[in-house]
């Protein structure tokens, strides 16, 4: 039983993701497909068409290693290295604003959200 559960909770996620690329395709959206099927599933589990366990085993699985998601992205900033010397202040104004932005919305959200509970 549980390895059906693992799968109707891998395929859960995957379909989403492939609404949300679908959507960024047919909306023309400058926002990634993967971003968008995170907000369709979260709208899905706060209206409770689905529940939280049928996605939760893929859901662990793929937080526990996803630290292993970021290597890609580090090899790349090493490898623009040339482009990216003498940008420095620039670069760390903007993660840290980025940061605190996403920081106060984050904040915002789980305001409203508690709220409606």
């Amino acid at each position: 039983m549980e390895n059906k559960n693992k799968l109707i909770s891998v395929i859960l996620i995957i379909l989403f993701l492939l609404l949300g690329e679908l959507v960024k395709m047919v909306f023309n959206l400058p926002i990634p497909g993967s971003i968008i099927g995170m907000v369709l599933i979260f709208m899905v589990l706060k209206l409770k068409w689905i529940r939280l366990e049928q996605v939760k085993p893929t859901s662990d699985f793929l937080l526990k290693y996803l630290s292993l998601f970021y290597v890609p992205y580090g090899v790349g900033l090493v490898t623009q290295y040339k482009f990216l010397n003498g940008k420095l202040t620039e670069i760390i104004i903007a993660l840290v604003l980025s940061t605190f932005l996403s920081m106060y919305i984050t904040m915002k959200l789980f305001k409203v959200f508690e709220k409606n509970e």
